[in-house]
């Protein structure tokens, strides 16, 4: 049994010894540190992610998305026909992103994620994974003001991330994420959210996941199922309802990534619990199937308490193996 992330991780860290990247960014806005000095903070600020990530046990990491602000803006900057809107609240949580505004036929523009794949994989010892928008949860957080038409911003969305996926194989990508979130409101759109995800990946040979968190699969998961991904990621922790759920589908053509540990709550989990979760789980899915992971990610919680839920995750898992 693996271990893995979902995506983002706490930017700042109590340590005064380490960089504090909140502030560089307020210093650089004011000028009083140039932008060569805030790129040599973000990069030892991923290199201390990913060693944080690969000294806890973690097998699969990420690089915690450090330059990110929200899922949406770094790849919205780069496509044409964007202009970036005002904040929002993202999903039911205390946290705003930058939504972006449809304003004409959308179009691949540059990479926003190769480079920055291309630093983690450098600076890694364990295999990076790159986590993204899905298609019908990016044409969600969106404002259409050209397409007017759900499905055709999905389709043309999904033709852009699969210029980004292709060029993240190319590099030596070999875990890609689609985060669909709002496919968990919107279990209806599931036959189009399969055809988008089918163009995402249309030749891609990267192990391909899919994650969902926030909300219900219940009515989601019989109808999700045949999409072409290798694995599907599971938040079973805002919802109890879906440990039920993933009881009651086959996982022969799939495997799981199992969200057990809230990262949204400061409280640690209790391990006898979370063993007998996994216990539930694996009566139905050989363990060798099953990844442990947060239930989204992390950056919702301090930095101290993101990194005691990494390390009480790898020994969750070793208990298990």
């Amino acid at each position: 049994m693996k271990t893995t992330v979902v995506g983002n991780y706490p930017k700042i860290v109590s340590d005064k010894n380490a960089p504090n990247l909140r502030n560089s960014l307020n210093a650089w806005e004011q000028k009083k540190i140039s932008s060569e000095q805030l790129e040599d903070i973000y990069q030892k600020t991923i290199q201390r992610v990913l060693k944080e990530q690969s000294q806890a046990g973690i097998d699969i990491v990420t690089d915690g998305q450090i330059r990110w602000d929200d899922l949406v803006t770094p790849l919205a900057r780069n496509i044409s026909g964007f202009e970036m809107g005002g904040l929002i609240r993202f999903f039911n949580n205390n946290v705003y992103y930058r939504r972006p505004v449809v304003k004409s036929k959308l179009s691949f523009k540059a990479y926003s994620t190769l480079e920055q794949f291309k630093f983690a994989g450098a600076h890694s010892s364990k295999p990076v994974k790159v986590a993204l928008p899905g298609p019908l949860t990016f044409a969600q957080l969106a404002l259409d003001e050209h397409y007017h038409d759900l499905e055709k911003l999905t389709l043309d969305l999904a033709e852009i991330l699969h210029q980004e996926v292709l060029g993240l194989e190319n590099a030596g990508c070999q875990y890609i994420q689609l985060d669909e979130p709002s496919l968990c409101y919107l279990p209806d759109q599931a036959p189009l959210a399969t055809k988008a995800i089918e163009i995402v990946f249309n030749g891609i040979r990267a192990h391909k996941i899919l994650f969902f968190y926030f909300g219900r699969v219940d009515n989601l998961l019989p109808k999700i199922l045949a999409a072409p991904v290798d694995s599907l990621g599971v938040d079973v922790v805002s919802h109890k309802e879906n440990l039920e759920a993933i009881t009651k589908v086959s996982w022969d053509e799939k495997e799981l990534i199992l969200g057990c540990l809230d990262a949204r709550n400061t409280r640690l989990e209790r391990e006898e619990d979370i063993l007998k979760l996994a216990d539930k789980v694996c009566q139905r899915i050989p363990k060798q199937k099953v990844s442990l992971s947060p239930s989204c990610g992390l950056e919702f919680l301090p930095h101290e308490t993101a990194l005691k839920k990494l390390n009480f995750l790898s020994q969750i898992a070793g208990r298990i193996n």
